[in-house]
């Protein structure tokens, strides 16, 4: 078929007989019918309707790439928990930083710095990163935690009314978790303010169930042997064996070891219950599921 006879097809336009007898007319309508086919030809040829973007296939040089990359990651926060749970904080520390160059907005590469640090005893550079890590805390409950934790190293060097304020900014921020007023009735115990520390254990007893939901696998139970403490120091030793009994049940390899080395201990507030039967009876039950050994003879 020709162009002009496509041309006709594509368009449904007729011959055209031109009466004038004019070579330069007929010239010129020769040359138009050309261009029209010529171009409906080149639409017909190369396709006019929507691109049709076909799915790249992954070549063998790309899997490889993926699985390389894939071999090579690093869960930097994970790693860090682990090294600073083993005791090597200079290595978990390290582990924390490449976290902290992956989320460089998220709290908790900083605040695990500077647990690190205090560890250490180096809290000048443990106070600089909780400081970073209070930049970056969104929610109340981040801004407690680390609030909790400049108080923490307050209480360590003995500046305990600046440790008070942060544990009680603590509180303020996150008032669903005992731990932080616990930690405030026993900075009140150790400035001898008793009033005030048993008013502060009372609200804590409101809400003492949800130290479950707060505490870490690791910490389990200290809370409650916070509070058993500090009732043993505000002469309510029924409250106090109620507490370090849970202490107890929530992690008794920890706490087991820790009550008996604490009776046998002058400087302990633990030594005055040495001889306290109920004491005795509830370490005893812990110790036979515990080793046969630990055994606490009965007085």
């Amino acid at each position: 078929m020709s162009s002009i006879g496509l041309m006709h097809r594509l368009t449904g336009i007729r011959k055209i007989r031109i009466s004038s007898g004019s070579g330069s007319i007929r010239c010129i309508a020769v040359v138009v019918a050309a261009l029209v086919a010529a171009m409906c030809l080149s639409l017909s040829v190369g396709g006019c309707s929507k691109k049709i973007f076909r799915k790249r296939t992954m070549s063998r040089f790309d899997k490889d790439v993926t699985k390389h990359k894939s071999r090579e990651y690093v869960d930097w926060k994970k790693n860090g928990i682990r090294l600073a749970r083993e005791g090597n904080l200079e290595e978990a520390i390290e582990a924390f930083k490449n976290h902290v160059v992956e989320e460089p907005e998220n709290f908790v590469g900083f605040n695990a710095i500077g647990v690190c640090y205090k560890k250490m005893g180096d809290h000048a550079g443990s106070m600089a990163n909780y400081n970073r890590a209070l930049e970056f805390a969104d929610s109340p409950e981040e801004r407690a935690k680390v609030l909790s934790n400049i108080a923490t190293l307050y209480f360590s060097v003995g500046k305990r009314q600046a440790a008070l304020g942060y544990y009680k900014e603590a509180a303020s921020q996150d008032e669903s978790n005992p731990i932080y007023l616990i930690s405030i009735a026993r900075t009140f115990i150790v400035m001898d303010a008793y009033d005030r520390a048993r008013k502060v254990l009372d609200e804590a007893e409101k809400i003492h169930l949800n130290l479950k939901k707060y505490e870490r696998a690791e910490d389990r139970g200290q809370g409650y042997y916070l509070m058993g403490y500090c009732f043993i120091s505000l002469d309510e030793p029924d409250k106090a064996l109620k507490y370090l009994e849970r202490a107890l049940r929530e992690n008794p390899a920890k706490y087991l070891k820790r009550i008996q080395g604490a009776l046998n201990d002058e400087k302990s507030l633990l030594f005055t219950l040495k001889d306290d039967p109920k004491l005795r009876r509830v370490l005893n039950r812990y110790a036979r599921r515990a080793s046969p050994d630990n055994w606490v003879n009965p007085r």
